[in-house]
Order: C-alpha cells, then structure tokens, then sequence
C-alpha cells in the first residue's frame, strides 16, 4: 500500500491538534520543534515551506519522535539539545534538562564577577555544564571547575565544554560535592560557588509531571526528605573553599529560600545573606559573602 504524501503545513496542523488531545503544553510549538530537528532546519524557516513535501523517510523520523513526545519523553532529549542562555547544549537523560530559572542564577554570579579580572568560580552538581559554561562564555577570563557525583553526567559537560570551545578554562571533576577538591583546598579558594543542588522532596518526587518523574535523573533530583540534604552539607562546608569576600549562589526550590537562608546564618560565617526572585517573582537564588572572621 503506497504511503500517503505529507505537505510541510498539513502534517504540523494534524500533529498539533493529536498532541492538543494529549494534553502535551504547547502543542504547534513543540510539533514545529520536533518537525524542524527531522528536517535539520531552524524553526523559523518551516515558515518558508509549507508546501513542501515531505520524504517517505522524514514522515518516518517525524512520526518516531511525535511517539516519543506521546509517551512524555522531555522534547529536549528527543531532540538532544536544550538552550541555556547564549548556548546550545547537548542533553541526555543522564542530566537534567536545563531550566530558564537557572539561567536567572547565572545572571546574578555575573552581577558579582564582573568587578573580578580572572575570577575562580566553582559549579557544584554541575550536570551538563550549563552553569559553569555560561558563565565561562559571559565572562572571559573566568576559570570554572565543574564537579558532580554521576561520571555519566560528566561525560555530557565535557562533550559540551568541547562543543562550546571551553576546555581550557573549564575544569570538570567527578565526586561527592567538595570531596573531589579536598587535597587542593589550601592552594585553591574559590572567589564564588554557585549551585542548582537536589531539591524535590524524596516524597514528592512521585506526584512530578512524568516528563520529570520518568526521564530526568532522580540523583540530581532528590533532596532528601525534607530536600535541604545538599544546602546542609554546602553551608556547612563551602567556607574551607572560598576566598573571603567571596559569595556563594545557590538555587532554592519554591518555599526553601527562608530555610536556606537559615542554614547559612546558623554557620555564623556567611553574611549579607540575600534571597532573589526569579521572573514569577518566586524567590529563586539565595546568595551570601563569607567572611572568614566570623566563622565559629
């Protein structure tokens, strides 16, 4: 049986309102964003072809990636790349999709480093990399070490730093939080630290969308039961590695600014502890300088 031809605009129309009755958000967006990643064209230009028709071979690869979306499959790892600020980066479900609130963190570490010539900048949980190189990319002459727990995760940020031409002032370390810098705590101060650590509650983690729930890394997800796990250990550590004056940025989930903001106060050597908002006005970024004269 010969297989129906496609036009451009004919199979976005029918894909559109197939995800609308899916309930997938966004339905014409993300079926021009699969569309546009089969035919390797910016989505923009499918504006110029919609009388075009479409391959027997694209109508196969179009509809594998509509079924993948189907079955809630994040359109980031259909598609295998995610944007982040200035960049482009190459995401899989070894890390998590990067998320437009990150990006507001990175906006407020720059505030920060640009009064400092070749700041030394630390990226906690760094998964893909999108932290530590969009902040290498803002700002030329910072130097970033990377450091997470999933080696897998680490393969993705140094295929990204490569992809992104960082490799020589990107630095990434695998282990548990500050273990990896132990031996060099001495010789290497940090003038800042940023961070987007677990924290979804490790009961909530099953009442998340599924996208989240079933793709995305629950290791970079779970905080713990209570989801502070991350924000303890990081207040109660990050003075050995940083610089004084130097200040540390975290990322904070919906209601755990106040939390954190706590559990930095209570180390006795953070101050000027500030919470930022995000563009919903949510308070989103928890930054604090350390002062190595009121550590206990």
């Amino acid at each position: 049986m010969q297989k129906r031809s496609w036009k451009l605009l004919d199979i976005l129309n029918e894909t559109s309102g197939f995800f609308a009755s899916r309930e997938i958000e966004n339905p014409r967006l993300q079926a021009e964003l699969l569309l546009a990643d089969v035919l390797e064209v910016r989505r923009l230009d499918l504006y110029l072809q919609f009388e075009r028709l479409l391959t027997p071979e694209e109508v196969d690869g179009y509809r594998e990636h509509v079924k993948k979306r189907v079955q809630r499959v994040p359109l980031q790892y259909i598609t295998g790349e995610a944007g982040f600020r200035e960049l482009t980066l190459v995401v899989r479900e070894e890390v998590l999709i990067p998320r437009p609130e990150t990006e507001i963190l990175v906006e407020i570490a720059l505030e920060f480093l640009s009064s400092r010539e070749e700041p030394l900048v630390l990226d906690l949980g760094c998964g893909s990399g999108a932290i530590a190189l969009a902040l290498a990319s803002e700002h030329a002459t910072a130097r970033l070490v990377g450091i997470d727990l999933s080696a897998e995760a680490l393969a993705v940020a140094r295929e990204n730093a490569e992809r992104s031409e960082m490799t020589e002032r990107v630095e990434m370390l695998c282990g548990d939080l500050f273990a990896p810098l132990r031996e060099r705590a001495e010789q290497e101060r940090f003038d800042a630290i940023v961070s987007n650590p677990p924290y979804v509650r490790s009961g909530d983690i099953a009442e998340l969308e599924a996208e989240v729930r079933e793709y995305e890394p629950h290791l970079a997800l779970d905080g713990g039961e209570d989801g502070l796990d991350c924000y303890r250990r990081i207040a109660r550590e990050a003075g050995e590695f940083l610089e004084p004056e130097g200040c540390l940025f975290l990322e904070v989930g919906d209601g755990q600014a106040e939390a954190v903001s706590g559990l930095l106060a209570a180390e006795g050597c953070f101050e000027n502890i500030e919470t930022r908002s995000d563009l919903n006005d949510v308070p989103r970024v928890v930054t604090a300088r350390f002062s190595a004269t009121r550590r206990k």
